[in-house]
């Protein structure tokens, strides 16, 4: 990936003739093995310096390149994961080192001025420290990616590695050497001034490029006397003025006992910027956790309580490592609870989860006790031994009216002809038979009789005509 990198910026800088100076040193330092009689050690050399030859321009370095196999996708497990049911695009509290999600407080945005400058100043050695889980390694990543495209990194995350291995793991970083190259045997009997000469190599041939070459060593208070020794000699090499290598240890503190002893004087000597990282104070963590799920998309869509960043600072002594860790947790939690809002108790629990010990299933709200219908109100049932006499019963008084017709009542008559002004209520029949009063009973029965002997005479008569009935 990186001889592909290097590929771009050579050829924008004319690569080919820097390519070839870089060839040649690398087969001057072929014949100095060769003349030394270390002959069997030539078709290792040759091999590399095909491989870094302009003419094939490191294709082979690219078609290597293995394709990355897709994660599972959310449907293939049996529950689906809270990234998921919070609408987050990635995890937010992942313990990767992704600069991304490099939260600057403000020890953390101080160290990485510190290193920053002191990287494009060209100083040879700086020092990192911090416990474990601070961001170191993070923060380096942040560095690293400020520096821009013409840098040209290489991490060593072992410590325990000698000082050859080291070298190997540096150059193939750089992208001189692939790892197929390094598991078929190549450098595999190359020594340590080999090595170095081709690191030289490689390193002034980035000076016309105007491009860098930063080496970050983790967990350095690991390292044997003898790779401290050799890492001071890399920070030695120069040209012109200009340091080729810059060299950042990252340690935890008991690196800075290391240095002070006697034997690592001279090394200590040549660190020009020293850095620290504490943990954050508790003021800092809900900012930290809000700038993780902001970067993951989640910041509306869950959330963290007073309570719970209380108990998280609490928990987490202000580690960012610890942090993410509780956070992942009570986000699992919180998916099978099914809040939104993040609260104490769910912190608790998820370091309970996080120590090895049974965590309590997520307490939900009670649902309200389904209401029974309310019974009728009735009246008491009689008594059927002691039945109601009539005089116990009460009823209404009737009105004075009650039980005559509107014919019977003693309605005033209107006066028509007494209303002068305005239309006259005779020319509306409508209106006049409102006020009229309505016929008396004895015309009524009347009327209905004859109404029905006249009915009755028409059937007869139609039964008769169509022979239903015979006289």
């Amino acid at each position: 990936m990186r001889a592909c990198h290097w590929r771009s910026i050579a050829t924008t800088h004319s690569a080919p003739a820097k390519a070839h100076a870089t060839a040649r040193a690398i087969a001057r330092s072929i014949q100095r093995s060769m003349a030394s009689g270390r002959t069997t050690r030539m078709p290792v050399i040759t091999s590399h310096m095909t491989a870094f030859s302009p003419t094939n321009h490191h294709h082979d370095l690219c078609d290597r390149i293995a394709p990355m196999q897709p994660p599972p996708s959310p449907e293939s497990f049996d529950e689906p994961l809270y990234e998921a049911f919070y609408g987050l695009r990635e995890q937010p509290f992942s313990l990767t080192t992704d600069p991304r999600f490099l939260y600057l407080s403000q020890q953390h945005r101080r160290a990485f001025d510190e290193l920053l400058t002191g990287l494009r100043r060209h100083e040879g050695l700086l020092l990192l420290t911090g416990d474990t889980g601070t961001g170191k390694t993070t923060l380096c990543r942040a560095v690293i990616d400020a520096l821009g495209h013409r840098t040209f990194s290489a991490l060593i995350l072992n410590p325990y590695m000698n000082d050859a291995e080291v070298l190997r793991t540096i150059l193939r970083d750089f992208g001189l050497v692939t790892r197929d190259d390094i598991r078929k045997g190549a450098f595999e009997h190359a020594d340590v001034p080999q090595l170095l000469d081709t690191l030289d190599a490689f390193l002034r041939s980035l000076v016309p490029l105007n491009s860098y070459a930063v080496v970050i060593i983790d967990e350095a208070q690991s390292l044997s006397p003898k790779v401290l020794d050799q890492i001071r000699v890399l920070g030695s090499i120069e040209q012109d003025g200009r340091r080729l290598l810059q060299i950042v240890l990252v340690g935890q503190p008991s690196l800075v006992d290391t240095l002070r002893s006697d034997t690592m004087r001279a090394l200590a000597d040549r660190v020009s910027r020293r850095c620290a990282l504490e943990p954050l104070p508790a003021r800092d963590v809900p900012e930290y956790v809000a700038h993780r799920l902001q970067i993951a998309g989640g910041k509306d869509s869950v959330s963290f309580d007073a309570d719970a960043m209380a108990r998280l600072a609490d928990l987490s002594d202000g580690l960012p490592r610890r942090i993410n860790l509780l956070c992942d947790r009570a986000l699992e939690l919180g998916r099978v609870a099914g809040v939104t809002k993040i609260g104490a108790p769910l912190i608790s629990q998820a370091a309970k989860s996080i120590a090895g010990g049974k965590i309590d299933a997520p307490t939900l709200p009670p649902a309200p006790p389904p209401r029974s219908p309310a019974a009728p109100i009735l009246p008491n049932p009689p008594d059927p031994s002691n039945p109601p006499k009539p005089s116990d019963l009460e009823f209404p008084p009737a009105p004075a009216d009650a039980g005559k017709f509107i014919s019977d009542l003693d309605l005033p008559d209107i006066d028509l002809s007494s209303i002068d002004e305005g239309p006259r209520i005779e020319s509306e029949p409508t209106l006049r038979l409102i006020v009229e009063r309505p016929p008396s009973s004895g015309r009524w029965f009347f009327w209905v009789l004859a109404a029905l002997a006249v009915i009755g005479v028409a059937a007869g008569y139609t039964a008769w005509r169509f022979g239903w009935i015979k006289l």
